[in-house]
């Protein structure tokens, strides 16, 4: 039988989906948005960083003028915990007890140091599926290795293959590596919600590299 959208347009039901990511990983939670989960944007205090990039709507800066932050996180609602304290922390448990899923984008051994691993968290919620997206892994020789943009084009092999075939490596326009590991995040996250509800399986930790 063939695929048919559903008549209101929304593919996903409204699963509680945390967002901890940056720009590595903010593509992941956009399309669960737009796809119709509840994705609720957790940013630090004074805002997420992203809402200072350009450009900005009219040219005049500010934090609900940036376009990127604009985009990049359309449906989603926003809150702001500050996990470096105690009282931050203990108020993100409550949430992720009862969320669907946790994104999240820092380097490996953060989230670990805070006590907001998988392992801590599925303890409170078995159900709960989380994705980690990083530039190289959780486990390997570069694990630990800080990347950008264009590092992670370079090293992905992005580069060799843009451009004239007689000519340098050139790197993409905007930041097209981040999106394959977020989209690629996005379809592992649905797969093991579908693995979760409709095969009766626990919670799952996927670990995406850029």
């Amino acid at each position: 039988m063939p695929f048919q959208a559903p008549a209101d347009g929304v593919l996903l039901p409204p699963y509680r989906i945390l967002d901890l990511t940056g720009p590595e990983g903010v593509f992941c939670g956009k399309l669960l948005a737009d796809y119709g989960a509840d994705v609720i944007k957790i940013e630090p205090p004074g805002g997420d960083p992203t809402r200072q990039r350009a450009p900005f709507i009219g040219d005049q800066p500010g934090p609900e003028r940036s376009s990127y932050f604009l985009f990049y996180n359309t449906n989603k609602r926003s809150v702001t915990l500050d996990l470096e304290n105690v009282e931050g922390r203990e108020l993100f448990k409550k949430m992720a007890a009862s969320a669907d899923v946790l994104i999240e984008s820092f380097p490996v051994g953060y989230m670990k140091t805070l006590g907001l691993d998988f392992d801590s968290l599925k303890t409170d919620n078995p159900g709960l599926v989380m994705a980690s997206i990083t530039p190289f892994g959780q486990t390997g020789p570069w694990k630990d290795f800080l990347s950008t943009d264009l590092i992670s084009a370079a090293a992905s092999g992005f580069m060799q293959i843009t451009g004239d075939p007689d000519g340098p490596p050139l790197r993409q326009g905007n930041e097209q590596s981040h999106f394959p590991g977020a989209q690629h995040a996005a379809v592992a996250i649905m797969g093991a919600l579908f693995y979760r509800d409709m095969q009766g399986g626990p919670g799952q930790y996927i670990d995406v590299s850029m």
